[in-house]
């Protein structure tokens, strides 16, 4: 028994390590893809509901939906909107700063979530999430402040809609709380994709956005970087999530900013500043610290 439960934790691992490191290459998609945020957001999400699509309906019968209440219907929309929000800043700050601190800012949502958590819902936080926030906030402000020289420099832009990212993820992490206890998870996510894609169309033909042309190696890298991030990555990640003991929460959290920021070295050539080497170290210091002080809230 020993035996069978030590190999089947080597393999959920073995399974959150290739999930980081799928869902640590979509920077690089996005980055080649050269176009406006909205517009691969948008084809990011659609290419998934397609792809989910057939899981989903296979599945359907196994599986009791109670999209019949109006409460869960609210949800849905509410977790689709927000990651709809979130999907086209993290794309547009990208296309400003570099792959490593959107993506650290991006993780710091663990942080926001508690933040909110105590100033509206007033649940107590403990001493770890106080610690936890200081060094994220002190981390945040180096990585952000190191485009103040110039403070109309696009890359101060592309920080700030990365740091907003990180807001808007918080966001849907507190509404997929409430979504996931009435829908199951892959259905959530099929929904979440599609009301996404139909809320970035609407915003790209209103704004003009998706007026853009790409090329069709711009539209396969989009599908490439949907297929290995938002559909096989997450579902290794959340598979691996539901396995391990919570503390490995943290090691999928730190693991995809060290991926992304190794891979943009050697392949988009973006080499940090010492400053955001500091400010990077200490957001994820900051990120470990208040996920292992939800953890000791749970225990």
């Amino acid at each position: 028994m020993c035996a069978d439960q030590a190999s089947l934790e080597k393999k959920t691992f073995i399974g959150i390590g290739i999930g980081v490191l799928l869902l640590g290459t979509g920077p690089m998609f996005v980055k080649f893809v050269n176009a406006n945020g909205t517009i691969v957001a948008f084809y990011r999400l659609l290419f998934a509901s397609v792809m989910l699509m057939l899981p989903v309906l296979i599945s359907s019968e196994n599986q009791k939906s109670t999209l019949d209440k109006d409460r869960s219907v609210l949800w849905i929309l509410l977790g689709g909107s927000s990651f709809a929000i979130n999907m086209g800043l993290w794309c547009s700050a990208l296309n400003f700063t570099s792959a490593s601190i959107v993506t650290l800012l991006d993780n710091t949502a663990p942080v926001w979530v508690g933040l909110f958590s105590w100033l509206v819902l007033g649940k107590k936080q403990n001493k770890f999430y106080w610690w936890g926030l200081s060094m994220t906030l002190v981390g945040s402000i180096l990585l952000v402040g190191s485009s103040l020289a110039s403070f109309n420099s696009q890359q101060f832009l592309g920080n700030m809609l990365s740091l907003a990212s990180g807001i808007s993820y918080a966001a849907y992490i507190l509404i997929t709380q409430q979504a996931r206890r009435m829908v199951s998870s892959l259905r959530y996510s099929w929904l979440v994709s599609s009301i996404g894609a139909l809320l970035l169309f609407t915003f790209g033909l209103i704004t003009g956005a998706l007026k853009q042309t790409l090329s069709l190696q711009g539209y396969l890298l989009i599908f490439l970087m949907s297929l290995s991030s938002q559909v096989l990555g997450w579902y290794l990640v959340n598979d691996a999530l539901g396995k391990l003991p919570a503390a490995a929460a943290s090691v999928a959290l730190v693991g995809q900013p060290l991926v992304v920021t190794v891979l943009g070295v050697f392949i988009l050539r973006e080499i940090p500043s010492f400053l955001q080497i500091i400010g990077g170290i200490a957001c994820l210091i900051g990120i470990i610290v208040v996920q292992r002080s939800f953890n000791k809230t749970a225990n």
